[in-house]
């Protein structure tokens, strides 16, 4: 087979498992506010976990031999940068604005207040808050992916059997993200179509980042280069954490269930990163 081809089919798996983690968030009942603190603060834990166990030192390898001393500084500077932008994301959102997400009914609202009337309200203000934390957990994760996606796609085209290694510890890697999505969307909307969507993108940002990082970046792209973005991208995902998914999982199910849920993510993230080792 071409090895283009070989090398799309394996970073398409690997993204694939996304969207199979999505799935598993709307199987079954809707989820009650415990099962939805579990769910939230295991997405913490997964997004924490993949920031300082994976994005921070690949950031600091990738811009040290280029920068020298000076890395340690570029990649904060990075990070804050992550911070900051997710900071003007946040409060462009607003936190009184109801985010619409692609697929969400207003029927599915209406379910959420009980199958009231025509004129009942969509969701509340809490599940205004669930859909934002769906939106920035899936713009973290697919910002994550698309790098990632890159770096499956590089590894294959160099050596098959190396990729078809990592593919599948990415595969691993990427169920419990998968599931951190669809969780917080399903319960704001009550729409198991939208949670899927928006698993399904944030899936397709790892074949996206492999076609875009060989097909256009590839002569541009070097090491520091990438471990900037790897530090940016960790302060988004960081800010996501503490500022939408941990509170808001604390709100719902209490401190106990947040931190339950937190230790399963960090723990399936360090299970993961140690096979993609």
């Amino acid at each position: 087979m071409d090895p283009f081809i070989t090398a799309l089919a394996l970073t398409a798996f690997a993204g694939a498992a996304t969207f199979a983690g999505g799935l598993l968030g709307v199987l079954g009942r809707e989820p009650g506010q415990r099962s939805l603190g579990l769910g939230l603060g295991m997405a913490a834990g997964v997004m924490l976990s993949v920031s300082f166990l994976e994005l921070v030192p690949e950031a600091i390898a990738g811009t040290q031999p280029s920068l020298g001393s000076v890395a340690p500084v570029a990649v904060l500077v990075g990070f804050a940068s992550g911070l900051a932008g997710y900071a003007l994301l946040d409060s462009t959102l607003g936190t009184a604005v109801a985010v619409r997400l692609p697929g969400a009914s207003v029927e599915d609202g209406r379910r959420r207040a009980g199958g009231a009337g025509p004129s009942a309200p969509v969701g509340g203000v809490a599940d205004r808050r669930l859909l934002r934390v769906g939106f920035v957990t899936a713009l973290g994760i697919g910002l994550h992916n698309l790098p990632e996606g890159f770096a499956t796609f590089a590894a294959t085209i160099d050596d098959p059997h190396v990729g078809l290694a990592l593919a599948a510890a990415m595969a691993v890697h990427n169920v419990p993200e998968g599931l951190a999505v669809a969780v917080p969307v399903r319960r704001a909307t009550g729409s198991r179509r939208s949670a899927l969507l928006w698993a399904g993108l944030t899936a397709a940002a790892e074949p996206l980042g492999a076609l875009v990082g060989w097909l256009v970046l590839a002569p541009f792209v070097s090491d520091a280069l990438l471990g900037l973005v790897f530090a940016v991208v960790a302060g988004i995902m960081v800010a996501i954490s503490l500022d939408n998914l941990l509170p808001t999982a604390r709100a719902g199910a209490g401190r106990r269930i947040t931190l339950i849920g937190f230790m399963l993510g960090v723990s399936a993230m360090v299970l993961s990163l140690q096979v993609l080792s």
